[in-house]
């Protein structure tokens, strides 16, 4: 009698063992299969219950290789960039109080991120001399960058006009080197927060 129990329970426990094991496998692809699917499939508009609040590049644009000098440091490259999520600010001008008022919500939204602060960069190119210790007193998160002949700012100058972006914005660009979305300088940080920590909840890169 005992022979016949032991017998009939093996394939219960085959199919426990096989149930636990298709729930871990869930568990550990469904993040990354949701992340893949918004990110590479899907505009975030038209999954539900996901609305960005800054513009979408679509589809992102892959930035090639480039090389920028840094104030007071080695270059920084596209392998830089690939280790995080970067915000870049071009400051082609003087920085008036916009321009203040826009990198200063910038470096906040980024310590409000919490403990996921470190997987966000931010860059800032600017040609203003003037403007390097002012950089470097109130932003010295950021690295500083000056253009170069084989620099990034052609290229995300590039996608800026094909999004119909003004040169008052920032760009948002992926671990794996794709610029993905525009930061206007107008949008309210609360919002700006929204967005970032909606992207690094469903995202298992940088």
């Amino acid at each position: 009698m005992n022979t016949v129990n032991n017998q009939s329970s093996k394939p219960v426990r085959k199919g426990l063992s096989r149930t636990k094991a298709m729930i871990l496998i869930m568990l550990f692809l469904g993040p990354l299969l949701g992340a893949f699917l918004w990110y590479y499939g899907l505009n975030a508009k038209l999954v539900p219950g996901q609305i960005n609040n800054s513009p979408l590049v679509d589809p992102p644009v892959t930035l090639e290789d480039f090389s920028n000098p840094k104030y007071g440091d080695a270059p920084i490259t596209l392998a830089d960039l690939k280790r995080r999520w970067t915000i870049v600010h071009i400051v082609n001008q003087r920085c008036n109080q916009d321009c203040e008022t826009f990198l200063y919500n910038t470096r906040q939204v980024r310590l409000a991120v919490g403990r996921d602060a470190n997987r966000i960069a931010r860059v800032i190119m600017t040609e203003d001399p003037e403007l390097i210790e002012w950089m470097r007193q109130n932003h010295p998160d950021a690295a500083l960058i000056m253009t170069a002949d084989n620099g990034i700012e052609d290229q995300l100058d590039s996608v800026a006009r094909t999004i119909e972006q003004g040169s008052n914005h920032a760009l948002l660009i992926d671990p794996l080197g794709n610029v993905m979305m525009a930061i206007p300088n107008d949008l309210p940080p609360k919002l700006l927060l929204k967005d970032l920590k909606k992207l690094l909840k469903l995202s298992r890169i940088g």
